[in-house]
């Protein structure tokens, strides 16, 4: 059995991974082999040679451009769940050590979650709440774009723009709190499901920053809403909040 075979067999079952990654970072032919795996047919072979590969080529900086142009075409064409968080991670990391070439690509990946179908919109989601969560100050005007998805008259868009809130709640007060107003404005929404989970937003919001508990939780306590779902979401949120108050 050849190396090449060898290779693609441990990324196919994932029992192999560190292996490939020592002989990767110690040989320049086995990376081009794990590149070229980028393409298999099979998406575990592919999720576990990004694995591989985001971790040898942080310090290649001549690999870095190549590597974003290819997650890039990745992310589109992804249809396993496993491999678009993957691809997510790998953009997360890359914003680490190159922020300034991811920077260029997010106008892209926004654009594609407005536009795209369905599923592109799933993927570019995935990587823009992981962007959000490890280097929020790359986002620039997309805050903006945020603010509007939340008076969306789709749900979907609604629900995604809370899910980047919650993840950017994990940075501080300065990027969420711009949001407040229109978060208090959707536990009056007509969807259920968006009440609950704007009340599931808030909660980790105060959570994360204890200077905005106090307004969220007296705002949570004036919700009285006629579903259960939302109910037990306030109490559950509450109950967690005072947990919290009493250990601090």
């Amino acid at each position: 059995m050849d190396g090449e075979l060898d290779i693609r067999e441990a990324l196919a079952t994932g029992e192999g991974v560190e292996e490939v990654l020592i002989r990767a970072t110690a040989s320049k032919e086995t990376l081009k082999e794990v590149l070229l795996l980028l393409d298999d047919d099979l998406w575990t072979v592919q999720k576990n040679a990004l694995r591989v590969i985001v971790e040898v080529v942080k310090d290649m900086p001549e690999l870095h451009e190549s590597l974003i142009t290819k997650l890039m075409v990745m992310l589109r064409r992804s249809e396993a769940v496993p491999l678009t968080q993957e691809i997510a991670r790998a953009f997360g990391v890359l914003a680490e050590v190159v922020p300034d070439k991811v920077s260029r690509v997010l106008p892209a990946i926004f654009a594609n979650y407005r536009v795209g179908d369905p599923k592109i919109k799933v993927n570019m989601a995935y990587v823009l709440e992981e962007i959000m969560r490890v280097k929020p100050a790359l986002l620039g005007n997309i805050f903006r774009d945020i603010g509007y998805m939340l008076t969306s008259r789709d749900t979907t868009d609604k629900l995604t723009a809370l899910n980047f809130i919650s993840a950017l709640g994990e940075n501080g007060i300065r990027y969420v709190s711009p949001f407040l107003p229109k978060l208090f404005s959707l536990l009056h929404d007509r969807d259920e499901v968006v009440r609950a989970s704007t009340v599931e937003t808030l909660v980790r919001i105060a959570e994360l920053n204890e200077k905005l508990r106090k307004i969220i939780r007296a705002k949570l306590e004036e919700v009285d809403d006629r579903s259960d779902l939302v109910t037990k979401k306030v109490e559950e949120g509450l109950t967690r909040l005072t947990i919290l108050d009493r250990e601090g």
